[in-house]
């Protein structure tokens, strides 16, 4: 007995040590995802300043349209018996350029077509230099569309698309983006031209007052995961702010008993039409522990969180990105 006033000073002198070593346990899960973070935004960031200094030289374009127009080759693009106007980019260095049958003034998307030919060499320097893009596009309010790299236009476009009508455009108009300065989606979308799930930076291009369109750069889902993503010994995946998984690895995918993936690959599902981003939602899961970690992170603003599934025990810790209203989680059991 006389022992026994030791206790409550051993358990004293212990705990402090265990909450010291829980920190540190802590510490270095965040200081993994802020490294992460950081490396994927250092990437992501300048292309905000490449996309300004864009915009400005297609405005530019604009201005000397009178002088521009008379110097392309209007050989190059055809007219088929629908009226559609399109280029045959036969050397593939140019973008492919088409206008949309919906065009209510053809004869002014064409001199803009023609205003904006200068764009190719920009493009293509873009797609150089920048990896991460693998594809860079102006959307005319005037509903033509020139994209590069250039693509299979015939077998990939309907003739009569609104180029207006797709969030990559109307983001960046009047009324949703009054400051005209650049802005990610952030929700995710599958190109209308077959590269898979696509995350985009767009931004307006005015003259006199006036939108003349949108420029955009393209980021495969894909390429983000090969990027970042893999190169981490971690389960790591991001959640955009409704909770949906936007890129993943496998491991992470199935440790929340996500719906299986096909052949275990989630670049494979986020490629595939078949994706259905509801299935990847984390508040619409099966499992009420997934939709608590959830709600931990995205709404009560939480930044670590312990759950078992099926009988395993898991630590869920997130840090949310500075450039996008995205999260970083990694799941370690």
């Amino acid at each position: 007995m006389k022992y026994l006033f030791l206790i409550p000073i051993l358990i004293l002198l212990i705990s402090p040590a265990c909450q010291s070593d829980r920190k540190v346990e802590l510490d270095s899960h965040f200081l993994l995802l802020d490294s992460v973070i950081h490396k994927v935004e250092a990437d992501l960031k300048p292309l905000e300043e490449d996309m300004s200094q864009l915009a400005a030289y297609s405005s530019a374009l604009f201005e000397k349209s009178d002088s521009l127009v008379p110097l392309v080759n209007e050989e190059k693009f055809l007219t088929d018996d629908n009226g559609f106007f399109y280029n045959a980019h036969d050397n593939g260095k140019e973008s492919t350029v088409f206008i949309s049958l919906l065009a209510e003034n053809k004869n002014r998307s064409v001199r803009e077509v023609f205003t904006t030919e200068w764009l190719d060499e920009a493009f293509r320097e873009i797609t150089e230099t920048r990896p991460m893009v693998c594809q860079v596009y102006f959307n005319s309010s005037s509903n033509f569309s020139r994209l590069y790299p250039p693509y299979d236009l015939l077998n990939s476009i309907e003739q009569d698309v609104d180029v207006t009508a797709f969030n990559f455009y109307y983001l960046a108009d009047e009324v949703r983006n009054p400051n005209r300065k650049s802005v990610w989606i952030e929700e995710v979308y599958i190109d209308p031209v077959g590269r898979g799930w696509i995350l985009s930076l767009i931004h307006p291009v005015y003259h006199d007052n006036e939108l003349k369109g949108v420029l955009g750069f393209d980021i495969t889902l894909s390429d983000l995961m090969d990027s970042f993503l893999e190169n981490y010994d971690k389960k790591l995946m991001l959640i955009d702010s409704q909770g949906t998984v936007v890129a993943g690895k496998a491991e992470a995918i199935e440790a929340l008993s996500l719906p299986p993936l096909k052949n275990h690959a989630y670049i494979q599902t986020i490629n595939s039409d078949s994706f259905r981003r509801e299935d990847f939602n984390l508040f619409k899961s099966k499992s009420k522990e997934v939709r608590r970690m959830a709600s931990k992170f995205l709404l009560e603003k939480e930044n670590h969180h312990s759950f078992d599934m099926a009988g395993r025990l898991f630590q869920a810790y997130c840090r949310k990105m500075n450039i996008m209203d995205w999260y970083l989680l990694d799941i370690h059991d």
